[in-house]
């Protein structure tokens, strides 16, 4: 349903974009694509983007490559937004039928008991809880301390490991939040889910391409829905060696500080999307921040982003070929990492409008590192 106009004085309108970037984030999310197990979410993806590319490809690792190509001598650029979430596998199944895990990419050990999952089996998906110690049985231990990842396990409802067997369940399958994409409050136009971080960022890659359905782009855009980020950045660091491009960019969540816990923020939902200067994977190319921030110029504002605990495909996108001009575009999230993410449905239409204004000034982008009057 797209998000209804907002009638308060004073307050925003529906941003533009709003409900192609709902239709597509709200299939995607559904969707169940732990690190490695991306296979659902690359079917999503693969109908919507096919009528929106001139090619599309999945390579050995499971990125898809969606290129929308401008005239032979344009320039190239890439863009890249990860379609796995973080989540589980299966490491055991006990003779009463639970399921321990083994956790994939980084998770807070204090947010998940008492979290529904789904199971992806070969064949269907399975719903089961990891369990939590009843509170008439907690002890004072018990309180003080969360329960390590180690000694989770799920319950899907099998009386065996047996029965466990039989409802398809093995070794190493996949495990995933459920969820699925819902508005806070009422108009609010912020948005929760789980895989926000970075099922966001690749239906604002599809909005993209939307875009240039039907006019040529002033560049060829290659989007790349990449795997494994989450685990060190490994499926576009595979990609790094094939494709070649001018200039290269991620899309992607980052960790909002705007809440009580916290001090003066940083980054804050509802202020634009954010620019990113540095994080643990990249120091942004300056010709790109400028580009970037030539695109934003009088049409919305943007943060700058400095934020040593992330990192993004842009750190494996850097070397493309000889190495490229690189940069990234993220949008504030809040409680990132966990079942409960929350955007800005306005900060995510603004980071379409931010790539589509970057694409536009590329072609007479001036990509040195020092600048063109130096």
């Amino acid at each position: 349903m797209p998000t209804r106009r907002r009638t308060t004085p004073g307050s925003p309108q529906t941003p533009p974009h709003a409900s192609t970037l709902l239709d597509h984030l709200r299939r995607l999310v559904e969707a169940t694509g732990p690190s490695g197990s991306e296979h659902d979410v690359i079917r999503a993806v693969l109908e919507a983007v096919r009528p929106l590319a001139d090619e599309v490809t999945v390579d050995a690792f499971g990125n898809v490559i969606a290129t929308r190509r401008a005239a032979p001598e344009a320039r190239r650029c890439v863009i890249s937004a990860h379609m796995d979430e973080i989540g589980f596998r299966v490491r055991q199944v006990t003779p009463g039928g639970f399921l321990r895990l083994e956790k994939v990419g980084g998770l807070d050990d204090r947010i998940l008991l008492a979290q529904r999952v789904w199971i992806r089996t070969e064949d269907a998906r399975l719903l089961g809880v990891i369990g939590t110690k009843s509170a008439h049985l907690l002890t004072d231990a018990d309180r003080g301390s969360p329960v390590p990842s180690t000694q989770l396990y799920v319950d899907i409802g099998a009386r065996s490991a047996e029965e466990a067997a039989d409802m398809g369940v093995q070794i190493g399958d996949p495990v995933g939040f459920v969820g699925s994409l819902n508005e806070l409050g009422r108009d609010s136009g912020r948005y929760t889910a789980h895989a926000l971080d970075d099922r966001a960022g690749c239906a604002a890659l599809l909005c993209l391409l939307e875009g240039y359905r039907e006019v040529q782009p002033p560049v060829t855009v290659i989007c790349v829905f990449s795997v494994q980020e989450e685990v060190g950045l490994r499926g576009v660091q595979a990609l790094a060696r094939t494709v070649q491009a001018d200039v290269a960019l991620a899309l992607d969540m980052t960790a909002a500080d705007d809440t009580p816990e916290l001090g003066p923020p940083h980054l804050s939902l509802g202020s634009g999307p954010a620019i990113k200067v540095m994080d643990n994977s990249t120091l942004a190319h300056p010709a790109v921040r400028r580009g970037l921030e030539a695109a934003a110029r009088g049409r919305f504002p943007v943060q700058r982003e400095l934020l040593r605990g992330i990192g993004t495909d842009a750190g494996a996108l850097q070397y493309l070929g000889g190495g490229v001009p690189t940069g990234a575009v993220s949008v504030a999230n809040r409680s990132t990492h966990s079942p409960v993410e929350v955007l800005d449905l306005r900060d995510l239409s603004q980071a379409v409008e931010l790539l589509q204004g970057f694409l536009s000034v590329l072609p007479a982008l001036h990509l040195g590192f020092l600048p063109a009057d130096d």
